[in-house]
Parts: C-alpha cells; structure tokens; sequence
C-alpha cells in the first residue's frame, strides 16, 4: 500500500522545527571527517538538515561547530581567522572558542566587553571526535549516550571511513540500505567471477544468487530492527543474512563471518541532498588494501566524497549499454555502491512514494516507513523514540548457513543488545 502524501512529508522533511527534523536532532550526527580540520587551518562549511554551520579545529586540537552566520551581523563565519582556539569574524573581530561562546568583541568598550560578551546569545553543540569523524550533538537540552559502535574505537589501521554526497532524500539511502532483496539482480555485475570485489566478500554475496526470492523475517528491538532475510540453498541448508538497523541512522551490512564488517549512515544535508557515510572495519587485524579497493574501486580519490565523480543523469551516469549486452547486468561497471547511488538518483531528489505499486519483498520497507511514522506520533514524548546507551560495540550484521530444522536464525543475533 503507497504512502499518503502528508506522510511522504513527514518522512523526507527534515529542517528546522518540522517533525523528522525534530526527531533526528535528537540523536548524534556525523558532521564530517576528523582529517578535513586542521589546526588553525581554514573553517570548513557543514550543512545538516538544512542548515548551516562551519567546523573547526583549534589550537589545542579541540574541534568547535558554530551557526554559520555570525550571529552579530549575520557574516559567513567560514571567511572567519582561526586563531588561539577560536574563531574571529572577520568583519567587527567578534571570537567564538570551541565551545561555541563570544569570548571577545574589540569593538565594545573594554570596560563593559566581558559582561557584553556573556549577554550574547549564541548556539552551542555539543561535538566530539571518534572513529576518525566529528560527531554533533544538534538537539536540545543534554546529548545522550554517545554511539560508540565497535568502529568508534578501533586503531586507525582497521577502520575506514568515506563520505559521498548523493543528489537525494536521505530517506532514499536507508531504503536502499534495508533492501536486501535487491542485490541479486542490481549488483549481479559485480558477483562473477571477475571483478574488482574480494573473494570472501564476493562469494558471500554470490550465495544470493540461488534464491531471489527470500523470506523475510523480523524482530523488533529497543534500539530499532533486527531483519533476516533467509534464502534456501542447493544443498537443503539455509542462508540468512542478518541485518541490524540503528535507528533513526545506522544500517549494518552483513558480510564474510570472519570480517571486514561494513555499515552505513544516510545523512540529510538538505531535503533533496545527503551524506552517504560508508563504514569498513575489522575488529581483530588492520583492513587489507584489497578489502578497501573493494568497496571504493573506482570512486573519487576524495575522502570527504567519493562519490564526487558519480555521474550526470543527462548521460545516464555512464551506463555502458555494450557492457550490459556482454553480461553485466547494470551496465553501472565502475562500482557496485555506485549502483545504488545511480538507482536512487533516478527516483529523483525527493521521490513521491504515492506513486508506488510495493510487493512482498518490500515488506522490511513497508515496517521500517511505519516505525518511523509511529516514532514521530510519539515525539514531544521525555525520551526519544529508541533507546541510547545499549552495549554499541556488540553490534553488527551476520551472514550465516545453518539447518532450519535444528536451528533458528535468531540463535546468530547479538541479544546482549536486545
């Protein structure tokens, strides 16, 4: 059953003072990469859910995100001087520090300037640094438990972390991520034998292959959604991948047992733009060059967005038709993210779920839509709608096989979580 319209808005609306944007401002937000601050170096301009700030890093090495507009005349604070653990505005000198405070104003009389200072009503974030990212803190009040997933505390040397900025509705990118029935037909391309993937992962993903038709299965959970979506196999045994969804961002992707793991955070910049963070990590040894070719092989060398060389609709994102006539299935052939990126982008910057005709398959869609929906009823509520504060590190997705008869796939789920 489609959407209504006025829940289509609900769900892709994400500024100021609507709903959606009220609820996700009431969880941690990737802002951008740690490596694209340098000390005193320039302020860089971070849009999220519509709005405009600029990151810092100061002196100290501490990171500040402030408004962008200065609130004294309304001045980009990205033109701003990074000095001494703060910005100065460039036009009266004003200073903010890390923290979000007016610490000086040299056009004010010295005499009264601290207590001027103080009087100044500026917005203040709480921000903090993991796993190689910026988080912030944009809601009100106190910010909860911080998300210290497995890949917010691992060495440097087993994580990687890319952020692609894709022409959509951040609501399109965790579809695309939940969707699992996809992957057999839209990526089918990239799971021959040949191919930029690495073999674990590309066999993992080829078990797809014997079933189209998975059976989808759910629990719900304090923190969101555990989904499985379970294939029969030629030799009688069943294969589950078992995804975890974090709500209101995180999906986590299933993959080998043995590692890498990989998640995913769809982000609004704006109602018609997002952050698509890509997640790759392995808890036990460092990531192998081959496992990080195989999720960025031919995207943009820019780690701040990949996906910078994406494509042009106009030209159908490079869509090699000779390609698809000799075998690949898409005849996307530089990256099987790109894939997703490009489907999505088709649907349009906002897409009008009025329109939709869904099937059984969509049914993790269908539940994943409603939770939202439910979740926004509830907002004004003390607390958010999914629980903060759950054992992070435990969590991330499976793929397994096992004997449907002697065991369920919820023996494999991480239920210290639940």
């Amino acid at each position: 059953m489609p959407l209504k319209a006025e829940e289509n808005e609900l769900l892709t609306r994400t500024g100021p003072g609507t709903p959606m944007g009220t609820l996700l401002r009431q969880y941690w937000i990737p802002a951008i990469r740690s490596g694209a601050l340098e000390r005193d170096g320039a302020p860089v301009r971070v849009r999220l859910f519509n709005e405009d700030f600029v990151a810092f890093r100061g002196t100290d090495g501490r990171v500040g995100l402030l408004d962008e507009a200065c609130p004294h005349r309304g001045v980009s604070m990205a033109l701003a001087r990074n000095e001494e653990n703060g910005l100065r505005c460039i036009f009266h000198g004003w200073k903010f520090d890390t923290a979000g405070r007016l610490v000086d104003a040299p056009c004010e009389p010295e005499a009264r300037r601290e207590r001027f200072c103080a009087s100044v009503r500026v917005s203040q974030y709480a921000v903090r640094e993991a796993g190689s990212v910026v988080w912030v803190y944009l809601g009100q009040g106190d910010a909860p438990s911080f998300p210290d997933f497995l890949f917010n505390t691992l060495p440097a040397e087993q994580v990687c972390i890319r952020r692609g900025v894709v022409p959509y509705n951040w609501m399109q990118g965790v579809e695309a991520h939940i969707d699992s029935s996809h992957v057999a037909f839209l990526h089918r391309g990239f799971l021959g034998e040949e191919g930029p993937i690495e073999t674990s992962t590309r066999d993992n993903l080829a078990m797809m292959m014997q079933d189209t038709t998975p059976k989808f299965e759910m629990n719900d959970t304090p923190y969101g959604l555990q989904e499985a979506a379970l294939r029969g196999l030629d030799d009688g045994s069943v294969y589950a991948r078992i995804r975890e969804i974090v709500m209101p961002f995180y999906t986590f992707i299933p993959g080998p047992e043995e590692g890498p793991f990989s998640a995913r955070i769809s982000v609004p910049i704006d109602d018609e733009t997002s952050a698509e963070w890509y997640i790759l990590y392995n808890p036990t040894r460092p990531l192998s060059e081959e496992a990080i070719t195989t999720l960025f092989h031919g995207t943009a060398d820019d780690p701040d967005n990949f996906a910078a060389n994406l494509g042009q609709p106009e030209h159908l994102w490079g869509q090699d038709r000779a390609a698809m006539k000799n075998g690949h299935f898409s005849g996307l052939t530089t990256n099987l993210s790109f894939e997703d990126f490009v489907v999505q982008s088709s649907m349009g910057k906002r897409v009008d779920r009025t329109k939709e005709q869904l099937g059984s398959a969509d049914i993790i869609i269908v539940k994943v839509r409603r939770l939202f929906l439910e979740a926004l009823k509830r907002l004004g509520a003390s607390e958010a709608p999914w629980r903060t504060g759950f054992d992070y590190a435990s969590i991330h997705a499976r793929s397994v096989s096992f004997d449907e008869s002697e065991v369920d796939w919820r023996a494999f789920t991480m239920k210290e979580t639940v």
